[in-house]
């Protein structure tokens, strides 16, 4: 029975092995227990990297068991998974799995497994990673107020030319260039916050017009957590089909959309592994026309 059940953990780890060739694939791996400390023995442990450098930490748990697994099973892998500190869990069950222990695994972020031989095989339906976009957000001010009556809105000023330009198209040119350095520039919590600092004298005019516009960015986080990975592979001619999909981002809004909720504690501390995108380059000059077009000035 023992060699059986090694037989069934060494079928699982060739088959994890063939689903990314750049994944550390480890057989009968030994990981500390986050509780006592002792090693505990993990039948397969792989170590990956979602999109090329997210790092991932799967628990593969092999069940070469004549009974299909029942809640009480998945309860004891969660725990497993907890235990080991692992990023998400694999499970494979050579008989199944009851139809009360798929609906509390999919609710604990586990993926239930079977392996097949001569026909396609399942790979996990799911890889639990928490997500989190950071959308630009910009403040303006007029710093030095031009003595010109006529001036009476921010939408008369923004009309303005410069060398030919508009100062619509001025602003967003600078704007989006002072955002993009900001955005490569490293950050261990938040993208750096930044400030433009622009001087204006208009075409045919002596007036000086001073504006400043300070950056910063709103965190928002998922509220599934999840990257769904679906697909099959087939162990007889090693071929794979399937998708990747993230929770939907709203590009035309300030809110990324109702699948995300906003993070107001500035010292929130980002889990080890994540998923971080970064919204800036909007179209902004129709931000500044809509929000402040007809707005007077100070």
């Amino acid at each position: 029975m023992s060699k059986h059940g090694t037989d069934f953990e060494k079928a699982v780890f060739g088959f994890a092995k063939t689903l990314d060739v750049s994944a550390e694939v480890l057989f009968n791996y030994k990981v500390p227990d986050a509780d006592t400390k002792t090693m505990r023995q993990c039948d397969v442990w792989i170590n990956a990297k979602y999109g090329g450098h997210i790092p991932l930490h799967i628990l593969v748990s092999c069940k070469d068991h004549s009974r299909k697994l029942n809640v009480g099973d998945i309860g004891t892998f969660r725990d497993e998974i907890r235990s080991t500190g692992a990023s998400t869990g694999v499970i494979y069950s050579k008989a199944g799995f009851t139809r009360q222990a798929l609906e509390k695994a999919k609710a604990s972020g586990i993926a239930c497994c079977r392996l097949y031989q001569n026909q396609p095989a399942d790979i996990p339906v799911l890889i639990s990673v928490e997500s989190f976009i950071f959308s630009p957000e910009a403040r303006i001010a007029l710093v030095k107020k031009p003595n010109d009556p006529t001036l009476k809105t921010w939408g008369d000023i923004l009309a303005l030319k410069e060398s030919g330009e508009y100062l619509y198209d001025l602003i967003e040119e600078k704007f989006f260039d002072v955002e993009k350095k900001a955005v490569e520039n490293q950050f261990e919590n938040y993208p750096k916050e930044w400030e433009l600092n622009l001087k204006i004298i208009p075409d045919n005019s002596k007036l000086e017009i001073e504006i400043k516009i300070l950056g910063t960015w709103k965190l928002y986080k998922t509220k599934n957590n999840t990257i769904l990975y679906k697909g099959s592979h087939s162990i007889s001619n090693n071929s794979f089909r399937g998708t990747i999909t993230t929770p939907l981002v709203n590009m035309r809004n300030e809110n990324p959309g109702d699948d995300w909720i906003e993070i107001t504690d500035r010292g929130f501390v980002f889990p080890k592994d994540k998923v971080i995108t970064i919204l800036y380059n909007s179209h902004g000059e129709g931000a500044l026309k809509e929000s402040l077009e007809n707005q007077p000035l100070p």
